[in-house]
């Protein structure tokens, strides 16, 4: 439990930095992986590596996506935010059922997680995927993942209250639900992405790294 409260808590800590749009945001939910499904993975349950991995690469693939952006600052980054598409948003519902799958690991083939009293499971498990489907969004620039992300700290926040809560993982799930509002309130004001390309000339160079200074 340890493991997860410590997890949760970077990444809440990440949550707060990605609305300020800064990299660090990314080099903290790298952290948070390595604190939870990694390490529980590799100590305790091997089968586990099936989600921490793609977890892993969400966080990497994030950190590459910002590198794209104009730097603001050091570590900031000028996020050009991208509108809702339904398109954004089946592709977003996919992701979290792959991630809910492989989540489940040997819970799945083995048919335990179809068994009765597994319903927690169920969501507890599609919660924890909907939050790192939301950050592939954030990294994306779509501002209405803050929002999924704020709805899945919420749900789990809801389970926790109806089974045996653990007062550590609840308190930083709450923060994460804030963390999650916040970062949809910061970021209501980012230009668009059609208002960008349609100012941006033809041959804008690549902007540097911010680790190059």
């Amino acid at each position: 439990m340890a493991l997860f409260s410590a997890s949760a808590l970077l990444s809440c800590i990440a949550m707060v930095l990605l609305a300020r749009r800064n990299d660090l945001g990314w080099w903290a939910q790298i952290l948070a992986v390595f604190a939870g499904p990694l390490v529980i993975a590799l100590q305790f349950e091997a089968s586990m590596l099936l989600y921490a991995v793609p977890a892993l690469l969400a966080a990497a693939f994030g950190l590459w996506r910002f590198s794209r952006f104009e730097n603001a600052g050091r570590f900031g980054r000028k996020v050009i935010q991208r509108g809702f598409s339904v398109k954004s948003l089946l592709i977003g519902a996919l992701l979290v059922v792959v991630f809910t799958a492989l989540r489940m690991g040997r819970m799945l083939t083995t048919g335990f997680i179809f068994t009765d009293g597994t319903a927690s499971l169920w969501i507890s498990f599609a919660a924890e995927s909907a939050l790192v489907v939301a950050l592939i969004g954030i990294a994306c620039g779509y501002r209405w993942a803050w929002l999924a992300s704020t709805v899945s700290a919420i749900v789990y926040v809801a389970l926790l209250f109806n089974t045996n809560p653990a007062l550590a993982l609840l308190g930083v799930t709450v923060f994460q639900a804030l963390a999650g509002f916040y970062g949809w309130f910061a970021w209501r004001n980012l230009p668009g992405e059609r208002s960008i390309n349609a100012d941006e000339p033809s041959n804008a160079k690549y902007p540097p790294s911010p680790y190059a200074a």
